[in-house]
Formats: structure tokens, sequence, C-alpha cells
């Protein structure tokens, strides 16, 4: 708006009474909110065509083999508190890498080749998704792990793993799949969710997945899934995390009918991806379980069968497609590991105390409930009567 339009602007304001411009105020401020969200949707997935890992420290020195996964311990003794627990992430350690690469790269190549459909699912709408996806991991991973990971100049196009010896064609026309090769590159469990791709326009849908570690559930019904359907049989899912995303919603406005269920995703913004944590306890090391995992140990159940399975959750959006990667790094960590971690295994015993009837139920508490107890009280018994724990 020029100088003159303001004066002419203005000039109508004063002829106007108090009562009409209130009116015009009224009319004016939905419109103008409504705007303003239009056009911060659309900067979500407009303001860069790719991300940018310059800022990125490298790791001229790295070794996986002597690198120990992180030792992650995400619980936390007292009153059970459902939240998102959700975080900034730094942009150093998006996808992470440790001496368990080689192990699990053999497991994803194994069930690419034994069980496809149910490692790997793309529908058609995430196929520029997965491209993007895929020219953003090898962008970081060449930025943070020069000495794993290089671009061949003899070979335009291709991407050397040093890892594991194996080349892969990374731009059009492709040799596998984007998504097969990104997953042959990371550790991490990839998942693209879009909006708009289910019966709800509004809904984030998961529209690609590469999962070497499904906990009970199987790919190829959950792909289409809109998220809220995705986390149905968690308890409190609805009361509690539905509600919580609320927090990172921008403001409603009609014209887009945004839903408590959606809006957390379509605040995510490109330049503040996010992380977090959750564990639950099961009664082997399978990692790759597509079956919902059993309400009783089929043998009698020693503590060397109890295993944490951890993940470690990144969410983070890519500027073209507008999709949000969520990114999933699973552990498995023996009970048995806690016995040199007493304060740990302290506050895992009073953890899972604390969950509310209804989550030990879906936790499967029942199962290897006193095994844990016994464990914890072997082990604690000096340690609780001492009262070093504050």
């Amino acid at each position: 708006m020029t100088v003159l339009d303001n004066h002419h602007f203005f000039g109508m304001l004063e002829m106007m009474s108090p009562m009409k411009i209130l009116l015009l105020g009224a009319l004016l401020l939905p419109t103008y909110f409504c705007i303003a969200i239009w056009k911060r949707k659309h900067r979500l997935g407009m303001r860069r065509q790719t991300l940018d890992f310059s800022k990125v420290q490298p790791l001229p020195e790295f070794k996986p083999e002597d690198t120990s996964p992180y030792p992650y311990r995400p619980w936390t003794a007292g009153k059970y508190n459902m939240t998102m627990g959700l975080r900034k992430m730094p942009a150093d350690e998006w996808l992470i890498i440790d001496s368990l690469y080689k192990e699990e790269q053999v497991l994803r190549r194994h069930l690419l080749k034994t069980n496809r459909q149910g490692v790997m699912q793309c529908l058609p709408t995430a196929e520029k998704a997965c491209e993007e996806a895929l020219e953003c991991i090898v962008n970081f991973l060449i930025e943070r792990y020069p000495s794993q990971f290089k671009l061949l100049t003899n070979r335009p196009g291709f991407i050397y793993n040093g890892i594991t010896a194996r080349n892969f064609k990374i731009t059009k026309p492709y040799e596998q799949h984007p998504l097969e090769v990104a997953a042959q590159l990371v550790m991490e469990d990839i998942n693209l969710l879009l909006q708009g791709a289910g019966n709800d326009q509004l809904d984030y849908c998961l529209c690609a997945s590469f999962s070497m570690a499904p906990a009970g559930w199987y790919l190829q019904e959950r792909i289409g899934w809109p998220i809220w359907r995705i986390h149905g049989p968690v308890p409190l899912w609805e009361e509690k995390l539905r509600k919580a995303m609320q927090k990172y919603a921008p403001v409603k406005c009609k014209l887009f009918r945004q839903t408590d269920r959606t809006r957390f995703f379509l605040g995510l913004k490109i330049e503040s991806p996010v992380q977090r944590n959750n564990y639950f306890i099961q009664m082997d090391k399978t990692m790759f379980q597509q079956e919902p995992f059993p309400a009783a140990s089929l043998h009698q159940l020693q503590v060397e069968d109890v295993h944490i399975r951890h993940e470690r959750q990144t969410l983070r959006r890519l500027p073209r497609s507008g999709a949000v990667m969520f990114m999933v790094r699973t552990y498995l960590t023996p009970l048995t590991i806690l016995k040199e971690e007493k304060q740990n295994l302290f506050a895992l015993r009073n953890a899972v105390s604390a969950w509310p009837a209804e989550m030990a139920k879906y936790k499967g508490r029942h199962a290897w409930g006193e095994v844990l107890s016994e464990f914890c009280g072997t082990v604690l018994k000096n340690y609780i009567s001492e009262g070093s724990i504050e």
C-alpha cells in the first residue's frame, strides 16, 4: 500500500462513525488471520527447495566400529505422566551411526529379499517425497560422515557407502526405489507422512515407510492410515497426546478447519526438527516383530530373556513435498545390563510400577513384571536400604 493509499484509507476512516469502524474491524480481522495462516502453511513447503546442512559439524575421524550405541534410558521415577516429550533436535544429531550398523544392514537386506512387502511400502502419492527424502539423507551423510559416505566423481549420480562397500544410484533413473536406497544408508526406519492422502483431506497419513523394527504390527495393513488410527490402540492417547498436539498448532481458522489431530504437523517448521524417546519391555530380542507380542512367555521366562525396547524418534518437514519425515531408531537393551546401573534400574522399576492399569495391560506388564520385580529386588536390595537415591 502506497503513502497515497494510506492517506485515502485513513481519510475514509475519519468519515465513518465509531460503530461502523468497529463493524469493519470485526469483518476484516478474521480475514486477516485466515490469510496469515494460509501464508504460513505455504511457507512451510515453499521457503526452501532443500534442507541446509552446511552447519553440520563433520566427523572426518569417525569410526563406526568404535562407536557404541548411545545408552538412552528414556524413563524416570515418579508419577506417570503421558506427554509427547518433544525436545529440539540438534542439527548434528539427525542420523546417528554406531557399531551395530553392519549387523543391522545385513538384516535390512535380508528383509528386502525375503519379506519386501512387510518391510517397505510406498503409495503412488509419496513417490516425490521418497526422492526428496533420499536427497536429504545423502546430503546429511556426506556432510556429517565424509570418510564413510562419498559422492563418486567417476560415476556421477552415485554414492559410495564405505561401511558396507556398496554403491547406490541416487538420481533418476534409479536402479532401486529411492526409499530402498535410503534404508541402506541409515540406521533409522523411515516414515513419510502426507496430508490429504486419506479420506479426510486434513489428516496426515502414512504414505511411505521402510520399517525394519515394527513392534507388533504389519506395515501392509498400516500403510495409508491416518496418524490418529495408527495410535488408536494406545491407552490415553486420545485424551492426553492428541490434546498436547494443540500446543504446537497455529491459530484456528474455519477456512482450513484444522482438527486437533492434524495441527501439530501443520505447525512443524522446516527449520525446527524435533525428537522424542519412548520404551517398552519385551520377552526376547526380536527386532522385526510383526505379530502382536505374546500375552505370556511360551517357556519359563528368565531375566536374560527380558529386553528393553526403546526408540529415538525424530520429526522434520521436507521443504518441497511438505511431507513430515518421521525417523525411528530402535534399540534392544538386555535388562541384565542395568545390573551395573542401579539408579537407572531403580527408576525403571518405579516407572513401570506407576503405569495406569490400562497402560500396564497394553505394555504386557503381567507377562514379565514378576521377573523384573525379582531381578530388581536382588540387585537393588542394598542400594535401597542405603537410601542413596534422592
